[in-house]
């Protein structure tokens, strides 16, 4: 795996006592492209809170893969969740953006679960590109990562797992967790295609901030 490296962000200083919300969302990043961190998460159920589909309550991450915009996707797996968490953390704080699928109600809120669980602090705000939330208005058609991919023509694809998978994964057996490594990392190369479509076909808004 490509070693985790860290950069130094240097940005001016701020000209205005206006919250970041309240400035435009890049004005800060001035003197070079913005770095973006692309990053997906698989979870399991742990708690009883709420039922559903995508609710992140009782949610705990067993597989987290992420990469910058230009690099190699990284994937780790449940082992320590503390190391895991550690890892994630310090990509994090570097990047100026993150991006994923349903980031701003789902892989943000579970990370940052998990970080109280866990004893760290809250993740720090963040400005995101949400490419489910961030969509242009539209009506008649999926949102799915799945489904926007392939109208796209992306020729990346999903890893697919079956419910029987899912229960090895939930289960933490080798064979489940492999998988849900597979899946973390499939989501990821193919979402980093998908936002760049998506991008170029002038179909996101503007970085919006996550406050935890």
């Amino acid at each position: 795996m490509t070693p985790l490296h860290s950069t130094a962000l240097s940005f001016p200083k701020r000209r205005s006592t206006e919250e970041p919300s309240r400035l435009s969302p890049l004005a800060k990043i001035e003197t070079r492209p913005p770095r973006v961190l692309d990053f997906d998460i698989e979870t399991r159920k742990v708690g009883f809170h709420t039922a559903g589909k995508f609710q992140p309550d009782g949610c705990e991450p067993i597989a987290l893969a992420w990469s910058w915009l230009d690099g190699p996707v990284e994937v780790y797996v449940l082992g320590s969740v503390i190391t895991l968490l550690e890892k994630f953390r310090r990509v994090y704080d570097e990047a100026d953006i993150v991006t994923a699928h349903y980031i701003r109600k789902f892989d943000l809120p579970v990370l940052n679960g998990a970080m109280l669980e866990h004893g760290f602090p809250p993740l720090k705000p963040k400005l995101t590109i949400d490419t489910k939330l961030d969509l242009r208005s539209r009506a008649g058609v999926s949102v799915s990562q799945e489904n926007l991919a392939e109208m796209l023509q992306v020729a990346e694809s999903k890893f697919h797992m079956s419910d029987y998978l899912w229960r090895e994964a939930a289960r933490l057996t080798p064979e489940g967790i492999e998988k849900a490594r597979r899946r973390a990392y499939d989501d990821v190369v193919q979402h980093k295609a998908m936002y760049a479509a998506l991008k170029k076909g002038g179909w996101l808004k503007p970085a919006k901030w996550w406050r935890p």
